[in-house]
């Protein structure tokens, strides 16, 4: 009896490991990763909204694999409140992130993540997200993780001011 709970365990585990292996051959297929820098301004004061009622925060360029403009519209108001901590804040946001090359939509998505401002001065936001609309150039990409990083520099006119430069990743 042991014999043959032994074999049926031993069976169920190489069917398993077969579809692990084939599941990470089919990742592999999908192409390259796409990496981008970004160079962004803060936006929000002009309050622009689009037709979800998502306010535009962020314009910039991207480059490197994908050339082009981008932007960020983020979901108001945000889906988690902010919180403090003993050495500044953090502030949390849900978007939908547009690239474009002049009046073609590249690609489009959804992302959230954070932002954090020590009490000192300049923060750093990073966000994960997907790749949820493609033209038919980057159809490839659909459904792909994108993550998102940078600081954000106080300048002069906080927040009028705030910018940064930072890394787009599509995996």
């Amino acid at each position: 009896m042991k014999t043959k709970a032994l074999w049926t365990f031993t069976l169920t585990m190489c069917f398993a490991l077969v579809g692990a292996i084939a599941s990470a051959d089919e990742d592999a297929d999908r192409g390259p990763i796409l990496v981008c820098e970004i160079a962004y301004q803060f936006v929000g004061h002009q309050e622009r909204l689009d037709d979800g009622g998502r306010l535009l925060v962020w314009e910039g360029n991207i480059a490197g694999d994908l050339n082009g403009q981008m932007r960020w519209w983020f979901r108001q108001p945000t889906p988690v409140s902010g919180s403090a901590y003993a050495g500044g804040r953090v502030n949390f946001y849900a978007a939908h992130w547009e690239i474009w090359d002049g009046d073609d939509l590249l690609l489009a998505g959804e992302s959230a993540g954070k932002t954090v401002f020590p009490v000192t001065g300049d923060g750093m936001w990073d966000g994960h997200g997907v790749v949820t609309e493609t033209s038919e150039e980057f159809s490839s990409l659909s459904g792909r993780k994108i993550y998102e990083t940078g600081p954000v520099v106080l300048g002069q006119n906080p927040p009028v001011s705030f910018s940064g430069a930072g890394m787009f990743h599509i995996y």
